[in-house]
């Protein structure tokens, strides 16, 4: 909040000491004569655009006291895209005993099961995909002391544990809850339930002696983990809230006096989608190889792939103060592109280098963040064309601008899908030299020494 004060601060005297009598400038329309005294209006920069490759994705962080690690849904399946190429996400994570006790050892196994409760809202593509689930167990064990990033993932048992083929029900649903010891039939949001048919592993994991349950890094020791994997190829990715107080693997048993009862093991300490790409001739696959001419600005989640821009002309901009620079970018119909599953991102982030080489988001995502009000002083969210008329994305970047002027930042910006680790979504946007829909930047700003 300190940052944000500070710049309203400091450009409110700029625009003071510029103006005098006339009203402070916001978006360069509905201005009288007298206002538009040194004030100077430019939306014909000449944009350069290029795809790269995007970043290494942090799915799983240490945990910390203002966070768990976790990420709020993990993704899963194989996506064929017309214009990306195929996304192939997995699902990786431990097990650990809901509490640390051992759930009998003269009980009666009925079944195991595992529940992974759908993250509806975030699923992407085709609605109506159906899913060929393989459940595998880990051949190694997660570091507990180390970050995870997408492109990495351990090593499975070669054998399929368990398999499955779903399509995601939007539905609640009704089961029985045997947690109090008399079966209770309640109503859950909508999940998926896999049934574990396989006998040895249930007889391992609850044959493990008493004294690993009471330790949950001996029992990730004995029983690494799971990884979940898709064989068939679709038109979506699933979504999973793996934090959800419902997920988790569930043993259902009798007890020696025949009471009903369910255990809970959870997520563990760490779980992380692994991601792989095949761009082979896709469209983003050509512009990632260097194709030269690249007709449209292709965005991808994840760290599927960004968009570097450059306006050279800004650097010909000698003392102003800029009063509103805005980024506006139009969603391009592709050919071949099935736009009816795949639909664009919900907001773009716009970020830059610093000096140490590292990806920073500008300075006006920066306080539009401490205000909690992204729309207001960032924008970048996506708005439906009507009429026949494109969508949009208009990102306020005039402190970063300001900043490209004074020579603070680097001139590239670089374009990705938000947010970054958790979204599936892809964006095609016309590039700058579209003769009805180009990129544009738009710029008011003041002259000064006139």
């Amino acid at each position: 909040m300190k940052h944000f004060s500070f710049y309203l601060t400091v450009l409110g005297l700029s625009l003071l000491t510029v103006f005098s009598c006339t009203n402070p400038i916001d978006t360069g329309s509905g201005l009288l004569d007298e206002d538009l005294v040194n004030v100077q209006t430019v939306d014909t920069f000449k944009i350069n655009t290029t795809a790269v490759p995007g970043d290494s994705l942090l799915v799983y962080s240490i945990p910390t006291a203002a966070s768990s690690g976790f990420i709020s849904r993990y993704f899963f399946g194989k996506m064929n895209d017309p214009i990306m190429g195929l996304t192939d996400v997995a699902i990786q994570t431990q097990i650990v005993p809901a509490l640390q006790v051992h759930p009998g050892l003269n009980i009666t196994v009925d079944s195991l099961v595992l529940v992974l409760p759908y993250s509806t809202a975030n699923i992407y593509g085709d609605k109506a995909q159906r899913y060929d689930l393989e459940i595998r167990e880990l051949a190694d064990s997660f570091a507990l002391d180390k970050n995870y990033f997408a492109n990495q993932k351990l090593p499975a048992k070669p054998g399929v544990m368990q398999s499955k083929s779903f399509a995601v029900n939007f539905d609640s649903i009704r089961i029985k809850d045997y947690s109090t010891g008399i079966a209770v039939e309640n109503k859950v949001p909508p999940q998926l339930r896999v049934r574990f048919t396989d006998a040895e592993f249930q007889s391992r994991l609850v044959g493990l002696d008493t004294s690993i349950y009471k330790n949950r890094v001996k029992f990730i020791q004995a029983l690494y983990g799971l990884q979940l994997s898709a064989s068939n190829i679709g038109k979506a990715l699933a979504a999973f809230d793996l934090t959800s107080s419902r997920a988790g693997l569930y043993l259902y048993y009798k007890t020696a006096t025949g009471s009903a009862q369910e255990y809970r093991y959870v997520f563990g300490f760490v779980a992380a989608n692994s991601i792989t790409r095949d761009r082979g001739n896709s469209l983003l696959g050509k512009y990632l190889a260097g194709e030269p001419n690249q007709e449209y600005i292709l965005l991808q989640g994840q760290e599927g792939a960004n968009s570097k821009f450059s306006i050279p002309g800004l650097k010909n901009l000698k003392n102003v103060i800029v009063n509103k620079a805005e980024l506006v970018l139009k969603v391009a119909n592709v050919p071949g592109d099935e736009s009816v599953f795949f639909t664009p991102s919900s907001r773009i982030l716009a970020m830059y280098r610093n000096d140490k080489g590292r990806l920073a988001v500008v300075e006006d995502f920066d306080i539009a963040s401490s205000t909690g009000d992204l729309n207001t002083y960032y924008g970048g969210a996506y708005v439906s064309g009507a009429n026949n008329e494109p969508g949009t994305y208009t990102i306020n970047l005039s402190a970063h601008v300001q900043n490209i002027l004074k020579g603070k930042v680097p001139n590239d910006i670089y374009l990705k899908a938000f947010p970054l680790a958790e979204s599936a979504a892809r964006t095609t946007l016309y590039r700058a030299d579209h003769p009805l829909h180009g990129a544009k930047l738009k710029l008011y700003y003041t002259q000064l020494g006139q």
